[in-house]
């Protein structure tokens, strides 16, 4: 995006515009003709019922037209939508080749505009668009501005859930739990003051028809008995009928009717369906009491309250059901409530001004928790006496809303707004046509309307609309909001940027926002909730700089347009040319933001040249920055690919940014991920792939925060961060499963059927990766589950490197079992925790002494072949401390078939004790720990027998610490030895063979070995001539591994077992290494660690999500003027220029450009020249 169009995109996106009387208004045209007026039809007649209306005139539409079959607004032509009245279009669709205005960016649009798209599948099909649509043709103009209204913002007071402390009298699930998991209709009976009368839940589905009939009559009976005056609830649980049984309710619906006073067959019960929300609540013989309510099943849920106010108290009927399988009963159950009337209004407390939300208007708060099922909505109700950053809605919340910061962390829940007064909805079935083809999948109508601009399109801007059951689950290619193959949108020859802005987008069926072969998006303050697939989606991989710009996700289910639906993700982010800047990811089956591409684009986008092969994966993120996940499984990942035929997942990812993306040899580029806000995720965040670092970022609340994943000859980094354990977000009390069985949790944990779990801050995995100016708070262990700040990937087969580590770490306890783990790892016989190869070879440097009080030391699981008696093994970690420098040795095999065999390294000193792998020698995860210090040797063998041809590479050596390694041939072998560094020594005629092991451990140079015959062992010393720099975090200093290949020409190769046969003696002594400065630090190792502090640094962790610090918008400043510079000419007049630049600060978001000149310049060396010097002369 230009600089220009980036100006313009802040000047039109981050202010609030309002209309002034001067300002032009669509409708205001006085040359538009009136669609009331049958003049402006042909033949004088208005359109009819059914009409498929063409328009090539201009129109303003002043009426409610009658149901039309289509609207098509022809090139040229125009419809305006008027403000007169509220006006209502009911239509198939619309296509709009000319234009379609409701209101404009100046003049936004203040009355009420519903567009209903209706149809069922497969009725009729238009050209590029298909059915049930609004299609923006090339040439078309859409545009669309309602209210101004703030989209979401956030608490600043926590909202705690209904409870007895705080207004309620009673409720059904907590006081008189019944039926809990029976299918059908649920009755409680209340006195006047809340005391329960009655209650029983009836079961009318899930059993046989006699079973059902008996239930018919207990309902009847049930109700006939209630005296008058007495308060009846009702309310359906999971579903009422069922397409299995077939009864007669209508003895039902009587007596419903009757004990309600509704007329005989008016009842909203006798149009209850399958799955459908029921609530009724009236005082029996006072009819005007009586409230009916009757949610049909139209999305993954749908929710039916009915309440009554009798003397101070209102008694509530809640049903809330689902077509899918319940496994969370508590969350579809039918639930009974008494409440205090004072206390079923509150007051939300917020960080914006949301005086433009009005009485009506239905919000989300989104859930804190780590169950995305906790999103509640509710209504605004009149305030007559809130502040502008106040308002009270009518609210039982069913859960705490958290709404506080915690050492840096924002865990404030979003309230988030999704009415709107232009609302664009399809009109669905109450029950799946068979038409839709996907009913054994869903149980409710997926066919929704859709929003679709195509190439050439004129101008498209969308703010301040509601898009609601839009989507298909039916068919590819219809999202609520579609940009389909527009190529480049920020293009100049669109004088505004086009935006889709401060819209919500609710209920869809099939994504929220589609960006399909379309180059330079603006995504501003969208609110999406309860979406099917991907919601924010860049479809083809080759979609490029979209901007994503605070908008909000919640609730992403599960989809089955593509496989990838499967795994619903918030922010589908298929391109690093990305923008993604202070957005909400508040709730996902599967991921937050999930970064992963295709070689190349894929589909449509695949001929069009938008990226070539591979260019993706070494591309740099163009920013990511202020971003916000919880509730969902993965907060922030990035990993896999795309298979860019078929569009599936794929394992393997190579993501290695490159300062050239065209040239993969071109040095590495550093991306920085900045701001990231993640808590209440099963796991905050996973990082693999790319010199990455994640810079000022908060953490908390997870399984494991952050998996540092590294990748290939790149690093990671978390840097300046906060990473807290458990906090004061404790969510609600449930039940949880564990080895103890059942029992009652009082806070969340992030799993409920697995309360064992254990909590980690950051783990370290592959790497190489490192975790530098870091705060950990609140990781104690309890009785249930272990803890710790710094550990390792859990049940692990993949060696971590070992140069990865920390420096300059902080943590907010004094390290002990009571108090908190500054580092934990378990074993097989600890819950949640395995003995993999990977587990058991963990490992990370303490670089500063930080987190062991002993600088350089390496933290490592305490198993014999990798500890030594300088160890010391702290109780409370599970591990040892070791002033060691480990490395890293990895085995390729070159031999064709030998990929299946294993081998198995001895450490010289304690040869009883071998390290034998899982996996096999060609194997990612094949690689062995060896301490590197000059007195430690190492023999190699092979179970069955040994490959032909294999090579290993050394990982994290220095130049002091060589090795001596030795490898089983067999006896007698013949064998060829080649090395590239650090001597090239191509075949073993370039090699020194010595006498014996001796003359291996004295090398210096390289390239020498010794082979014993008799005993199949050949001996060589492993170096690196490259030491490690301060700021070198590679595994291999300046990218170059010590590489050795072995073929064997000639030998037994089953003969390979040397392990009885020969024990080499290693280089030196086994004494212990420590000085006195370090003995004195061991024995007070326990002081050392009851260092802990306060909070974190001020700008460590992201702080506050909110308000945006992106949007301030800044004026230039000029710098300080530059010194003149050297004068033109060296006489005869010349000229002197000085600078100064306009970064003192920059211009931001809209800002101003500096005033005054940028350059000036004066007059220099203006003596005439003498007559024997040379011409003046001129500098370029």
């Amino acid at each position: 995006m230009t600089p220009l169009l980036l100006r313009q995109v802040y000047l039109t996106l981050s202010v609030l515009c309002f209309v002034t009387s001067a300002t032009m208004c669509p409708h205001d045209d006085v040359t538009l003709l009136r669609w009331s007026d049958a003049a402006t039809w042909p033949n004088n007649k208005l359109p009819e019922a059914g009409a498929n209306v063409s328009i090539a005139d201009h129109i303003l539409l002043d009426v409610s037209p009658l149901a039309l079959f289509g609207l098509t607004i022809e090139k040229n032509a125009k419809l305006v939508w008027s403000p007169e009245g509220d006006f209502h279009l009911i239509t198939n669709f619309i296509h709009v080749k000319g234009a379609l205005h409701i209101g404009s960016e100046t003049c936004p649009f203040e009355a009420n505009a519903r567009i209903s798209l209706t149809g069922d599948r497969q009725e009729y099909s238009i050209p590029n668009f298909g059915e049930k649509f609004v299609g923006v043709d090339n040439g078309g103009t859409l545009e669309i501005h309602g209210k101004k209204k703030l989209a979401w913002t956030k608490l600043t007071r926590t909202v705690p859930r209904l409870q007895k402390t705080n207004g309620l009298v009673f409720s059904s699930t907590a006081d008189r739990p019944t039926g809990q998991q029976k299918e059908g209709l649920g009755i409680y009976t209340f006195n006047s003051d809340g005391g329960l009368y009655s209650f029983k839940i009836y079961p009318t589905s899930g059993i046989s028809s006699t079973e059902a009939t008996e239930s018919i009559n207990d309902i009847v009976s049930h109700l006939s008995g209630i005296p008058n005056g007495k308060v009846v609830l009702m309310g359906a649980q999971y579903t009422m009928v069922s397409d299995q049984i077939q009864v007669d309710f209508s003895p039902v619906f009587n007596a419903i009717e009757a004990i309600a006073g509704i007329s005989q067959g008016q009842g909203q019960i006798r149009r209850i369906g399958r799955f459908d929300a029921y609530a009724l609540a009236t005082v029996k013989g006072d009819p005007t009491k009586t409230m009916e309510t009757l949610s049909p099943v139209q999305h993954y849920y749908q929710t039916a309250m009915a309440s009554v106010d009798v003397n101070d108290l209102k008694m509530i009927a809640i049903s809330k059901t689902t077509s899918k399988s319940i496994t969370v009963w508590q969350n579809h159950r039918v639930e009974f409530k008494v409440v205090k009337k004072a206390n079923s209004v509150l007051v939300l407390d917020v960080v914006d001004d949301v005086s433009s939300w009005q009485e009506g208007d239905h919000l989300l708060l989104t859930s804190t928790d780590y169950d995305m099922e906790k999103a509640e909505e509710t209504i605004v109700v009149r305030c007559t006496d809130c502040t502008n950053k106040q308002v009270k809605v009518a609210f039982l919340p069913q859960f705490m809303h958290y709404g506080e910061v915690e050492y840096n962390v924002d865990m404030r829940g979003e309230v988030a707004l999704l009415s709107r007064n232009i609302v664009i909805e399809g009109v669905m079935n109450s029950f799946c046509p068979t038409v839709n083809g996907n009913c054994n999948d869903y149980a409710y109508d997926t066919f929704g309307g859709h929003v679709k601009m195509l190439k050439g399109f004129a101008d498209v801007h969308i703010e301040g609309a509601e898009f609601y059951h839009l989507g298909k689950q039916t068919d590819q290619g219809h999202y609520p909001i579609h940009f389909h193959m527009c190529e480049d949108v920020d293009s100049p020859e669109y004088s505004k940027p086009t935006y889709i802005r401060n819209n919500s987008i609710h209920h869809t069926f099939g994504r929220c926002v589609t960006v399909h072969g379309t180059h330079g998006l603006v995504l501003m303050d969208n609110v999406a909730y309860e979406s099917l697939g991907h919601c924010y989606f860049l479809e083809d991989g080759g979609e490029k700089r979209t901007l994503f710009d605070g908008n909000l996700g919640a609730s992403t289910r599960e989809g089955l347009l593509i496989s990838s639906d499967s795994e619903p993700t918030t922010f589908w982010i298929t391109n690093p040319i990305t923008t993604l800047r202070n957005n909400v990811a508040a709730g996902s089956q599967a991921k937050g933001y999930w970064y992963l591409y295709p070689d190349l684009p894929m589909g449509l986008s695949a001929t069009k040249g938008f990226m070539q092969r591979e260019e993706a994966k070494y591309t740099a993120i163009t920013e990511f920055y202020n971003n916000i996940a919880h509730s969902n499984k993965d907060g922030l990942f990035i990993d896999n690919a795309l298979d860019e035929i078929t569009g599936d997942i794929i394992i393997e990812t190579t993501y290695q940014p490159k300062e050239d993306p065209l040239d993969k040899t071109s040095p590495d580029k550093h991306v920085i991920l900045e701001r990231l806000t993640a808590y209440q995720n099963d796991r905050n965040a996973w990082i693999k792939g790319g010199w990455l670092t994640l810079l000022k970022s908060s953490l908390a609340g997870s399984v494991t925060s952050l998996v540092l994943v590294g990748a290939f000859s790149q690093k990671q980094f978390l840097s300046k961060g906060v990473v807290l354990g458990e906090t004061n977000n404790i969510g609600d009390p449930d039940w949880g499963f564990g080895m103890e069985g059942r029992r009652m949790l009082q806070r969340s944990v992030p799993r409920r059927y697995d309360y064992n779990v254990p909590i980690q801050g950051v783990a370290f995995y592959v790497g190489p990766s490192y975790v530098f100016d870091t705060f950990f708070g609140n990781f104690t262990s309890d009785q249930y589950r272990k803890a710790g700040a710094l550990g390792f990937k859990r049940n692990n087969k993949v060696s971590t490197s070992p140069i990865s580590g920390s420096k300059n770490v902080k943590f907010g306890f004094p390290d002990s079992i009571l108090t908190g783990n500054r580092v934990y790892d378990g074993n097989s016989s600890i819950h949640g925790f395995g003995d993999l190869d990977g587990d058991l070879a963990s490992k990370f440097v303490d670089m500063d002494g930080t987190v062991t009080s002993i600088p350089d030391s390496s933290v490592v699981r305490n198993e014999p072949y990798m500890v030594t008696t300088d160890c010391w093994f702290r109780d409370s970690w599970n591990l040892a401390v070791c002033p060691n420098r480990y490395i890293e040795m990895k085995f390729q095999v070159r031999s064709s078939g030998d990929d299946s065999l294993k081998p198995f390294v001895s450490r010289d000193d304690i040869p009883e004790h071998p390290r034998h792998l899982s996996s096999s020698a060609n194997a990612f995860t094949n690689s062995f720990s060896m301490i590197a210090d000059g007195k430690h040797s190492y023999s190699v063998h092979w179970s069955v027998r040994s490959p032909s041809e294999y090579q290993i590479v050394m990982r994290g050596m220095v130049r002091d610490y060589p090795i001596r390694i030795g490898f089983c041939l067999s006896r007698n072998a013949q064998f060829i030895l080649m090395s590239w560094y650090p001597k090239v020594a191509w075949g073993t005629t370039a090699w020194i063979k010595v006498n014996s092991i001796q003359e291996i451990d004295d090398d210096t140079v390289g390239a020498k070995y010794h082979y014993n015959s008799n005993t199949g062992m050949l001996y060589v010393k492993m170096r690196t001539l490259e030491d490690r720099a301060d700021r070198n975090y590679y595994d291999c200093t300046s990218n170059t591994c010590p590489i050795l290949r072995i073929r064997i020409t000639a030998g037994n190769l089953t003969d390979a077992d040397c392990s009885q046969r020969d024990t080499p003696t290693p280089p030196a002594p086994q004494e212990t290494t420590l000085d006195s400065e370090q003995m004195t630090v061991m024995n007070s190792i326990q002081t050392q660690t009851d260092v802990y502090y306060n909070g974190p640094d001020a700008d460590w962790g992201a702080g506050l999500t909110l308000p945006f610090t992106t949007r301030e918008v800044v004026d230039g400043g000029y710098s300080e003027w530059t010194e003149w510079a050297e004068c033109s000419a060296e006489c005869g007049g010349g000229t002197v220029i000085r600078n100064r630049a306009c970064d003192s600060p920059s211009p931001k978001n809209g800002g101003q450009e500096c005033a005054g000149l940028n350059q000036e310049m004066k007059s220099c060396n203006t003596h005439i020249c003498h007559v024997d010097e040379e011409q003046p002369r001129r500098y370029d």
